[in-house]
């Protein structure tokens, strides 16, 4: 019979897996564990729609196929673009949001994190075209009525070939003209290395013009956004005060795409995937 100790301690042993942040409690996390082709049930939605119901004129398919997302059977997730078809070609991927959605209380921090793997964008850059992986959020209200870019919008780690060895960190939202307005930050890295990325939502401070959004790399914060930057509270009160669900995806291009339109030397399979440890949700204690 197992003791309730070794159960215990085995509960403590898995929460260690998930790292650590020192004034923070983990919130939420997954860290993708399960048998390869299986599909994480820590608590993720797989969003499925044709290239018709995509923004940015997305190419792909999204799918709830196993070839498209996936746990690789050793801690990871793997969300594959794929090639298919010959006359059209066509592409399928697959999109993650997570069921819940958090937000950072008044006088908290809160962190979104994640450790990945990315395409490596640098070796031939004409093989990613239109590739585009993200780890990202979007306000609750984007998918309870509200629009885009009010709702807004945190991008975390973000790269296309243009890009090449470099993540793009930004924040979206709408002025109070109703343009689209944005803050962002490139900062190096190794495609081919896993990297831990992560948006603190830092409330500490009671004046809400020197609160802060900042971004991290393996630590390292690359891109700091204040309360006195945007420059209207309102505004401040829904890319900060706000509930935020995270997403994992990757989408491929099409003509008025970012990342460009994919082209017949566009790869697809593991070379182009989005490779997860884990991700996690962090608030100040």
């Amino acid at each position: 019979m197992v003791s309730r100790l070794t159960v215990l301690c085995l509960l403590f042993a898995e929460a260690l897996a998930v790292p650590s942040l020192s004034g923070y409690s983990v919130t939420w996390y997954d860290e993708f564990n399960g048998a390869k082709g299986g599909f994480p049930t820590g608590g993720w939605n797989r969003v499925v729609r044709s290239p018709s119901q995509n923004a940015n004129d997305e190419q792909q398919f999204y799918t709830d196929y196993a070839s498209n997302g996936q746990l690789w059977g050793d801690g990871q997730l793997f969300i594959t673009p794929l090639k298919k078809g010959s006359n059209p070609v066509y592409w399928t991927s697959a999109r993650m949001e997570t069921t819940q959605a958090w937000n950072c209380p008044a006088g908290k921090a809160m962190i979104f994190q994640a450790e990945l793997r990315g395409p490596d964008f640098t070796g031939n850059p004409a093989n990613m075209q239109g590739i585009w992986p993200a780890f990202w959020a979007l306000g609750n209200a984007c998918r309870n009525g509200g629009s885009w870019p009010d709702c807004g919008e945190w991008d975390i780690y973000e790269n296309i070939n243009d890009l090449g060895d470099r993540n793009q960190g930004t924040v979206h939202y709408q002025k109070t003209n109703g343009e689209h307005g944005s803050f962002g930050n490139g900062v190096q890295y190794t495609g081919s290395e896993y990297h831990t990325w992560a948006i603190k939502v830092d409330r500490r401070n009671s004046d809400w013009t020197q609160q802060k959004l900042i971004w991290y790399k393996d630590g390292q914060d690359y891109l700091t956004v204040t309360g006195s930057q945007i420059g209207n509270f309102q505004i401040w009160e829904k890319l900060v005060y706000k509930s935020f669900y995270i997403i994992l995806n990757v989408a491929v291009g099409g003509d008025g795409s970012w990342g460009g339109k994919w082209t017949s030397a566009t790869i697809d399979g593991t070379a182009a995937a989005l490779r997860v440890k884990y991700v996690a949700v962090y608030h100040s204690t």
